[in-house]
């Protein structure tokens, strides 16, 4: 996950690209590492495996944010 979070700091640095919702994708699913990943500006955060629910319900307030804003 570090590789992931270092990537998220680096992609919130950059005024363009902080643009972008960002979605963390972990197996890990520890509190600390979830609410780390929301505070350097993760849009939301799912666990591994996915179920196809929640990536729908997400992708879906996603697309709503987007064209509201």
């Amino acid at each position: 996950m570090t590789k992931g979070m270092k990537l998220l700091k680096y992609i919130m640095r950059n005024n363009e690209l902080r643009r972008i919702p960002d979605i963390m994708m972990s197996a890990q699913d520890e509190v600390s590492i979830v609410v780390k990943c929301l505070r350097l500006g993760a849009a939301d955060y799912l666990v591994k495996p996915l179920r196809t629910n929640e990536l729908l319900n997400l992708w879906t307030h996603m697309w709503r944010r987007r064209c509201e804003g």
